[in-house]
């Protein structure tokens, strides 16, 4: 339903200019783009490169060879690692910002959220899910990095330079909700974006109306109240995420989360789905549906990816830029008094 609303890190030949950054940090903003394929075309670098320039940001491309390969393989994986993405470090410093590289040894979902943590990435960009045994328990590669790193992931599965024109964020109406899209606003991909809200309203709660002797009538008035509840707390999350709610649209399709989250995603043809993981990834599968895992496994559109951490991390983020926004006003009118 519609209601409008150990390693050789290389440092590249030169930084770019800074862009307009949307995240008012102490430091400047880091963007960790781990690569798998060694190609010139690489359509998560280039998303990567996009996002740190739109940020100001730092950018650390990253590959990392698995430990399993024969020494002389990976001896010549690892020079060829070198050459190609020193290759695209140059390329990028003509178009902007630099990049640093690295090239690392070891299982790749854990060096990859070991380097995020030890240069305290804002954002990690990984390529295209590649399908492994036991994602549905275990969890995507984007899953364990995001759980272990406790950064936001996006995956990139489409090539685009533009920046992205459709933003679907998933919303539970749980504090979580809030989290996706405060770190959505934060890392600077709603700046461009007709942005929308999906919410799948509870579909089991009508069979139970039925069996209870609820008539048609009540059950359509009942569906009506429920989707003006869930669109005013999706309001006030947006609110407190510092968004304009009447800038999106919302969703409340009675329907179950990952078929409305498909179904809204087709209608407005986003190129962009972003969605919250569980506290306890592997509990949830194990014993419940998760929409997160689903989303990873089926999306052909990009996916960010937030974990509560991440979520936590970006209200502590926006409440001490409100902090010293009151201070630096204050500063301000006393100077003036004076």
């Amino acid at each position: 339903m519609l209601a409008p609303r150990a390693s050789i890190d290389r440092p590249a030949s030169k930084p770019g200019d800074s862009a307009e950054r949307e995240l008012q940090l102490e430091r400047r903003a880091k963007v960790l783009c781990a690569t798998y394929a060694l190609s010139r075309s690489d359509p998560a670098l280039s998303r990567a490169h996009a996002i740190a320039r739109g940020l100001g940001a730092q950018l650390l491309i990253l590959h990392v060879i698995d430990p399993a390969t024969p020494l002389r393989a990976a001896r010549r994986r690892g020079a060829l690692a070198h050459l190609v993405l020193d290759m695209h470090a140059r390329k990028l410093a003509r178009r902007g910002p630099g990049a640093q590289i690295s090239v690392r040894t070891g299982r790749p979902y854990e060096t990859i959220a070991k380097v995020a943590i030890d240069w305290d990435a804002d954002l990690i960009v990984l390529g295209p899910h590649r399908r492994r045994f036991g994602d549905g328990l275990l969890g995507t590669s984007a899953e364990r990095i995001a759980h272990k790193a406790e950064r936001p992931v996006l995956v990139v599965n489409r090539e685009s330079k533009s920046p992205y024109e459709h933003v679907l964020l998933t919303s539970d109406l749980s504090r979580m909700s809030a989290g996706i899209a405060r770190v959505a606003k934060q890392l600077g991909l709603l700046k461009h974006s007709r942005a929308s809200v999906v919410h799948a309203l509870e579909h089991t709660r009508n069979a139970m109306l039925y069996l209870a002797g609820v008539n048609e009538t009540g059950v359509a008035k009942y569906q009506r109240s429920l989707r003006q509840l869930a669109s005013t707390e999706i309001d006030a999350q947006l609110f407190s995420a510092g968004l304009d709610s009447t800038n999106f649209t919302i969703f409340s399709p009675q329907i179950a989360p990952i078929r409305a989250i498909e179904q809204v995603a087709r209608r407005m043809g986003s190129d962009l789905v972003a969605v919250g993981s569980s506290r306890f990834p592997v509990f949830k599968r194990m014993f419940f549906s998760s929409v997160s895992n689903e989303v990873l496994r089926s999306a052909k559109h990009d996916v960010l990816l937030v974990p509560p951490a991440a979520a936590r991390r970006a209200r502590r983020r926006a409440s001490a830029r409100a902090m010293r926004r009151l201070e630096t006003e204050s500063h301000q009118r006393s100077l003036k008094l004076h």
